[in-house]
């Protein structure tokens, strides 16, 4: 019987073909019971990973994008923060904002159990417009990095 991970990375190779991408050519070096992809969409760097949860026998696809660095000046953090919470609460579709050490990130993530072709190719067509349309505005309206 096929694992839920082994199932799953047949679905994001899939995907990544029909992206017109090689996904062994994008195929990123993990351990045991993970697989990544590394993806460029637009200007969004994209990581596509499959991690099996063993206590709890399940598998989750996370796409996860860097948006920028947080500004240097301290004292526009709150600002920044209380932006990307308002983001998260509006809408942004099976996607939030978080943090990273220093890093703003866009994630999106779910359950492997159930997934199809069309749900990973929304999540990373989704997750990469997300971090490619914020990373200019929240660099303009707050002064962080580009990623």
């Amino acid at each position: 019987m096929e694992s839920q991970l082994d199932s799953a990375k047949k679905l994001v190779e899939a995907t990544i073909r029909k992206l017109g991408l090689d996904p062994n050519a994008t195929k990123a070096p993990t351990s045991d019971g993970k697989a990544a992809w590394t993806l460029k969409r637009g200007s969004a760097s994209i990581l596509v990973a499959l991690n099996q949860h063993d206590d709890e026998k399940a598998c989750y696809l996370r796409v996860a994008s860097p948006v920028g660095g947080l500004p240097a000046d301290a004292g526009r953090h709150p600002a920044l923060f209380r932006r990307l919470l308002e983001l998260n609460a509006s809408g942004l579709a099976n996607a939030a904002f978080g943090l990273l050490g220093e890093r703003i990130v866009a994630v999106s993530e779910r359950p492997t159990l159930g997934l199809d072709e069309g749900e990973v190719e929304q999540m990373i067509r989704h997750l990469a417009a997300v971090a490619d349309t914020f990373d200019d505005r929240l660099e303009k309206e707050f002064g962080t990095t580009k990623p």
